[in-house]
């Protein structure tokens, strides 16, 4: 039986129809259904939270730690000071972020890290791109310092920057809340480039994700489901 006009407004101040009708795959739908493909959305994204917090934490502190070896130990503090590495994109968004940080703590609690942990995702994998070939990876130590299990010796910067493209864009539907389960095997390929990418990157003893990753748990109970 179609939905009808009076179900869906029941959830125009929350959910909202658009939402709703989003997860809607035929005519014959109820509500409930949608309401249930809704809260399977949730599960799915909520199982993502822990690779995807492990490769963004893992990847600013891997390019912060190989560019402090390979150019300087004060980079960051140097670029803030004068633009050298960063294009004018990136130079701003450090600025911007930089004064923010300086504003919400004060003088004895503000550290560079801090800077670091507010700097977001897309500034990150924004550095991981040809635009900075000459200033980052093309130096010796940089491409294998952040990616030092990279199959290969080889400075494959641009099939990494395609692939966290990808990720990212991923990444932000889930965190604006959009749905990414309309089709399943779309959200398994994304999360294994996702498991793909933190096995390039450097490990510690921690096994964060060994403890806390429940996604083909929570994946394959959804499927069953459905």
């Amino acid at each position: 039986m179609a939905i009808t006009k009076d179900e869906l407004e029941k959830f125009a101040s929350t959910i909202s129809v658009e939402r709703l009708l989003s997860f809607q795959q035929s005519k014959d739908d109820t509500i409930d259904i949608l309401i249930e493909r809704y809260k399977t959305n949730v599960r799915i994204s909520q199982a993502l939270y822990p690779e995807l917090s492990v490769l963004e934490v893992t990847l600013r502190n891997a390019i912060d730690t190989t560019l402090k070896s390979c150019i300087s130990k004060t980079w960051l503090e140097d670029e803030i000071k004068q633009q050298n590495i960063l294009t004018s994109h990136e130079y701003s968004k450090l600025v911007e972020v930089y004064n923010d940080t300086k504003k919400e703590y004060s003088n004895r609690d503000f550290t560079i890290g801090k800077v670091i942990a507010n700097l977001n995702f897309g500034f990150w994998t924004n550095l991981c791109s040809k635009w900075y070939s000459s200033n980052i990876w093309n130096k010796g130590c940089c491409f294998k310092g952040v990616f030092v299990n990279y199959p290969s010796n080889a400075n494959n910067i641009g099939a990494i920057a395609i692939k966290l493209r990808l990720i990212r864009r991923f990444r932000n539907r889930i965190f604006h809340y959009e749905p990414i389960f309309k089709k399943p095997q779309n959200t398994l390929k994304m999360y294994n480039e996702i498991m793909e990418m933190i096995s390039y990157l450097p490990s510690d003893s921690a096994d964060v994700l060994n403890d806390t990753s429940i996604f083909l748990n929570t994946y394959n109970q959804e499927m069953a489901i459905k």
